[in-house]
């Protein structure tokens, strides 16, 4: 019994400790700590998975990568919210350029992800990508002709398309909200 007060004493210092370590370094060690500890006690399971999981700053973007048709046709019939889906080749320099962006508004209006593999917030849209190289066959069929290039759809209802120049994420966010406020 006096073990299990002594452990409890330790995670109490663990987690003062933590609330003084830069969040950034914070959900590492929340994360490590408790992966280690299986049977931690669940109180304890509890606050470390609070101090992880609202972790504004360390958030993942949260991009569904498309293989097939049938992944495009499932990932658009998901839910109703919109879909937003960037096409890209691996060898373009705009496209990597793009990418950052892209990724950035992911983070901001998609489901970013937490440390622990956890949706964070649900928001606006669904993010989504696909390959130029691996899926050439599907490319073609939606008649996508230079990259990069973003769809919008909700369902399977296509919205919008917008070949991305130095404006591109201005003109996304503007093509989202448009449709979100038709709605």
């Amino acid at each position: 019994m006096a073990r299990r007060y002594l452990i409890t004493a330790a995670a109490a210092v663990c987690i003062i400790i933590l609330a003084s370590v830069p969040s950034c370094c914070q959900s590492f060690t929340a994360h490590a700590t408790i992966s280690k500890r299986r049977n931690a006690s669940p109180h304890l399971q509890m606050i470390f998975r609070d101090l992880v999981s609202n972790d504004e700053i360390d958030l993942r973007v949260s991009i569904t990568s498309i293989q097939k048709k049938d992944d495009f046709e499932k990932f658009l019939q998901e839910d109703d919210r919109l879909c937003v889906i960037k096409f890209y080749a691996p060898f373009c320099k705009a496209c990597k350029a793009f990418g950052k962006k892209f990724r950035k508004l992911a983070i901001d209006r998609g489901d970013p992800i937490n440390s622990i593999g956890e949706v964070a917030r649900h928001g606006d849209a669904r993010f989504g990508e696909i390959e130029q190289v691996g899926n050439s066959k599907l490319v073609k069929e939606l008649g996508i002709k230079k990259f990069p290039t973003v769809l919008i759809y909700r369902g399977s209802e296509k919205l919008s398309e917008i070949t991305c120049k130095n404006d591109a994420i201005e003109k996304i966010t503007a093509e989202m909200d448009s449709h979100l406020t038709l709605r």
